[in-house]
């Protein structure tokens, strides 16, 4: 279940991400102008939304069984859930664990959008500049160090530098 929900999530985002391709081009703003762009889009936003899908539905899982009672013994796939629609092998806590979040996203989006009574918004009326003062204020580059000191002291207190400490906690005794 936690890992459809998680595929529903980069799902919902990879959707997210296509209507405001569809936004940004309807009002002709360059992509280019942003401050992170990538040249795959909106082509790997298309493809995460489609093997999302994809994986949910069908739920390719990476274990295999063989079947070596069989005449021709051969490696069967084991998809997550399609299973329990083969004849024999129902069994419906694999049934709802594999298809409940299935069920569950589109009627708690249909649910948020009926009970919030909004309307997805048109890709000509998405509002791309309101706030966006207050963003850029907050948002600034790091000056260049001006000495050794200056690089040292930058490299200590920035974000990489989390990957070399390494705080634990002792569990008490």
């Amino acid at each position: 279940m936690t890992s459809v929900a998680g595929l529903l999530t980069w799902f919902g985002i990879s959707v997210t991400y296509i209507r405001f391709y569809a936004g940004m081009k309807v009002q002709g703003i360059d992509r280019r102008k942003l401050p992170f762009a990538s040249r795959l889009q909106p082509f790997a936003a298309w493809y995460a939304t489609i093997g999302c899908f994809i994986i949910c539905v069908v739920g390719v899982s990476s274990t295999f069984h063989f079947q070596l009672d069989d005449v021709n013994p051969n490696c069967l796939a084991q998809f997550s859930g399609w299973s329990v629609f083969l004849r024999g092998n129902w069994n419906t806590a694999d049934f709802v664990t594999s298809y409940l979040p299935l069920a569950t996203f589109p009627i708690l989006y249909v649910g948020a959008r009926f009970w919030k009574r909004s309307r997805p918004v048109l890709a000509s009326d998405m509002d791309f500049y309101t706030g966006i003062a207050e963003i850029e204020a907050n948002t600034y580059e790091e000056p260049p160090p001006k000495n050794r000191v200056d690089a040292i002291w930058q490299w200590l207190v920035s974000d990489r530098v989390e990957s070399f400490l390494c705080v634990r906690s002792l569990p008490s005794t």
